[in-house]
This record gives C-alpha cells, sequence and structure tokens, in this order.
C-alpha cells in the first residue's frame, strides 16, 4: 500500500459531458477534503468553479488540439491559451451558441488520434507523463475509458511508476464517435487493452448501464464492477427561502405545485415530451408551474425550439438556461416534484439523486440506470413512465400531483435513499476497490503489459 498517495483526475470539461464532470469533481473534492493531495488534468475545457480550493489543476489540453484531423500542438499551446483570456461563459456562448458542431468534431477527433495510429497521441502522454512526475502521482482516475489509451500509453513508457483507475460514464458515445471515423475495431481493440492492463476492473456507474457494455460494447463483464456515483449532499436542514428562486422566475407562485426540470437542454434530455403531458395535464385543469432550466452543449435549436413549442401549445412556462447552484438547490427543494424525461438510455442521473436529497420526488424513464437511483430493495422515492411516451409521462405526473398518499409515501423515502447515494458513499467504494483502507495492493502488482 502506498502511504500518502496522490490522485489526478483526468476529465473533460466539455458540457456534453457536464454530469460526468461533476461526478468525477466530486470524488476529487471529497478525497482532498479526507487529507490526500489531489491534482486536476483539465481536457478540452475546465470549469475550476467545481474545484475545492488547495486542489491543484492543470490544462492538459485545450479544445484546439483537436481543431482538425490531427492534433495539433500550435492551436493547443498558443491558439488554445489565448482563447482561454475570454471569461467561460463567454466561451460557452461562442461555442454552443454561434459554432454549432464545434464540441462533436473535437470530440471525433480526440476519438481519432488515441485510436487511428498504435502510438496514438504521443506529444499529449509526454505531457501528461511530465505533469505525473512533477505532481508526484501515484494514481490516475480516467473520467472515460475512451480517453483512457492516454493513461495506458504513459504506463507503457516506464518513466514515471503510477497506476489507473478506468471509468465508464458515457462511453457509448465515444464508441458512436470512433465508427463515425471508421475506426471501430481500433477502438475495440485500443478498449480491451486499456481495461486488461490496469490493475483493477472498470468502473461502470450503475447495473443496467454494466449490462449496456457488455451487450453493445462488448466489454468482458469479469473486467466490471458497479460502482455507484455520488452527489453532495443538503448541509442544511429545512427549504432554502422561495424569495431565491423569484430572482430568477419572478412569476413563479408559491402556492401553486411547482414541476421542474433540471438538466442540459439538447435533444436527447425530451423536454419535448413534457410538454406535450404538460398540455395534456392542463386539459385537465390540473394546476400546475413547468419550470425548465439548464445548459446546453450542442448548440441553442433544441432551447429555441422549446421555447416555440411551448408558445405553439399555449402553455406558460418558466425556463431560463444554467442557474447557479443555490437556485438549483432551492428549485429542486421548492418543487412538488423532479421531471427527467429522457429518450436516452441514462447511465446514472445526478439530477434525480440531488432532487431526492432535497426531499423531492422524482418521475424518470422505466428503462437505463436512473431507474435504479430512485429504489432501494421495496422502498422507491419516484415514478417511472413509459420511455418516449407522453401521454403514460401525463399520467403518472397526474399521480404525482392529486394522490396524497402516494405523494407522501414517496416523499418519505427520498432522502434515505439518495443517502445511499452521498460523495461520502463514492468515496468509500473507490476507495475499498482500489484496496485503499481495506486491504493492500504493491504496486506493480498490475496485470502485465503486452
Amino acid at each position: 500500500m502506498i502511504d500518502n498517495p496522490t490522485f489526478a483526475f483526468v476529465t473533460i470539461g466539455s458540457g456534453s459531458y457536464l454530469g460526468s464532470t461533476v461526478r468525477d469533481l466530486t470524488l476529487a473534492n471529497d478525497l482532498h477534503r479526507r487529507g490526500y493531495k489531489v491534482v486536476v488534468y483539465w481536457m478540452l475545457e475546465c470549469n475550476p468553479d467545481l474545484v475545492d480550493d488547495g486542489i491543484k489543476q492543470r490544462i492538459l489540453c485545450h479544445g484546439t488540439r483537436y481543431q482538425f484531423q490531427r492534433p495539433s500542438e500550435f492551436l493547443d499551446r498558443v491558439i488554445g491559451w489565448l482563447l482561454f483570456l475570454p471569461p467561460l461563459k463567454f466561451r460557452v456562448k461562442v461555442t454552443q451558441g454561434l459554432l454549432t458542431g464545434y464540441v462533436d468534431r473535437l470530440l471525433k477527433n480526440l476519438i481519432r488520434s488515441l485510436n487511428e495510429t498504435p502510438e496514438g497521441d504521443a506529444q499529449l502522454v509526454k505531457r501528461l507523463l511530465k505533469y505525473m512526475a512533477q505532481d508526484q502521482v501515484d494514481y490516475l482516475m480516467m473520467s472515460f475509458a475512451s480517453i483512457s489509451p492516454l493513461a495506458l500509453a504513459a504506463k507503457k513508457n516506464g518513466s514515471h511508476p503510477f497506476d489507473y483507475l478506468v471509468t465508464f460514464q458515457g462511453d457509448e458515445q465515444f464508441a458512436n464517435y470512433a465508427r463515425r471515423a471508421g475506426l471501430s475495431d481500433q477502438y475495440q481493440q485500443r478498449l480491451d487493452e486499456v481495461i486488461r492492463c490496469s490493475p483493477w476492473p472498470a468502473i461502470a456507474v450503475s447495473q443496467d448501464y454494466l449490462n449496456r457494455l457488455v451487450d453493445e460494447m462488448g466489454v468482458d463483464e469479469a473486467r466490471l464492477r458497479v460502482l455507484y456515483n455520488g452527489v453532495e449532499l443538503p448541509k442544511r436542514d429545512g427549504k432554502p427561502p422561495f424569495s431565491i428562486l423569484k430572482t430568477v422566475f419572478p412569476e413563479l407562485k408559491e402556492n401553486i405545485p411547482i414541476v421542474s426540470y433540471v438538466g442540459r437542454q439538447d435533444t436527447e434530455k425530451g423536454i419535448d415530451l413534457l410538454l406535450y403531458a404538460t398540455k395534456l395535464l392542463e386539459a385537465h385543469k390540473i394546476p400546475m408551474q413547468l419550470v425548465i432550466c439548464g445548459s446546453t452543449a450542442k448548440g441553442k435549436s433544441y432551447e429555441r425550439m422549446i421555447t416555440d413549442l411551448a408558445d405553439h401549445l399555449g402553455l406558460n412556462i418558466h425556463h431560463v438556461g444554467s442557474v447557479a447552484p443555490e437556485i438549483r438547490d432551492a428549485l429542486y427543494a421548492h418543487s412538488h416534484c423532479m421531471v427527467y424525461p429522457s429518450v436516452n438510455r441514462e447511465a446514472f442521473g445526478l439530477v434525480s439523486a440531488e432532487a431526492m436529497s432535497q426531499g423531492t420526488p422524482v418521475l424518470v424513464p422505466d428503462y437505463g440506470g436512473i431507474t435504479e437511483v430512485i429504489r432501494c430493495g421495496e422502498k422507491v422515492a419516484g415514478l417511472t413512465f413509459k420511455t418516449w411516451d407522453s401521454g403514460n409521462l401525463a399520467r403518472q405526473l397526474e399521480r404525482l400531483l392529486t394522490d396524497e398518499k402516494l405523494y407522501k409515501e414517496l416523499a418519505e423515502n427520498t432522502r434515505a435513499i439518495a443517502s445511499r447515494f452521498s460523495a461520502e458513499q463514492m468515496t468509500d467504494a473507490v476507495l475499498e476497490h482500489i484496496h485503499i483502507g481495506a486491504g493492500s495492493r504493491e504496486r506493480g502488482a498490475a496485470m502485465p503489459i503486452h
């Protein structure tokens, strides 16, 4: 066992993977609070506000590195730094509002660079090794299996001793980029080697996602373990004052049930289904206020469509972009329920755990890892609806709004079930997984690299 180990996290700061970034930084922050030395290596974009004071942060590469099919040191080191001078909000507005498809192109070129040639992105591996040596990193925590060829190449180099842990949390999207680049076979081979050469089984963030990795991506089930994500639980009793919400939603009323959606405003999130369901409930004269908020990662077209569709349906909704954490938490606490109408097979569902931690029941699709978040044994903290079915979504939402006995039972379960997904539980599980505090393993006992 290594005394006083140093952990480094390699994470992508792109808005497309904000949930994954939040998960990574929640783990990093909790490790830091326990006295471990932690450093964060950002790729493409950075979000320093998520990181606790005292944690070192480095830019491993800027998004400009992958502007073209081949990685560019000049665009990364020179142009990238210049483009980082404007504040984050401005950069996000430009890349997501004006440069449609920009993030997708960067991610596709990133995956191409890691899989098209045996050496991968050799210059970036060299930079990673330099940083790890300077920071004396013992454990490299890779945000995605799909970017873990960087860790594998650094491990093969042998100039700095370390071990790496692989996490799957949205890698099916990277697999799709590899397919679009004509590199599916190379991607699969590299992924197999990455997993095999880590000393520990890779993490899958839910049982459903583990099954999906085996069925759809051909990952060896024996090399996977389910470790659930964690969220920061509220540190205060009682609800934040309703007046906090009025600063962003001035027309919101405290005496009418609030139904909220919090999350990315992109096509796969199914917010249009929620609008149709709301219209059906309006026809039934069921009072409610619909709040929609969150960032976008793929341009503003879907966000504008939400506004246009709501106007077409004659719905008076409360609709904004991203909100500050204190607004988000107040919205969870004052909402009658939180709806996550995703048409994607979600790997986990941090928003559901966050809402439940504030005592709020949730309504989620009936498939994907998100269904595991709302239940513990026979107890549940929310309802499910038939995926893609706005009519069934409306019926389940009506139950939450009209069945007081059912609602009370669900609400009473929320905090207990959410506590299973605390940051502390996640950190304990990860440390036990890599045999810190629950066993020992000498560094160098990893599976042989071929």
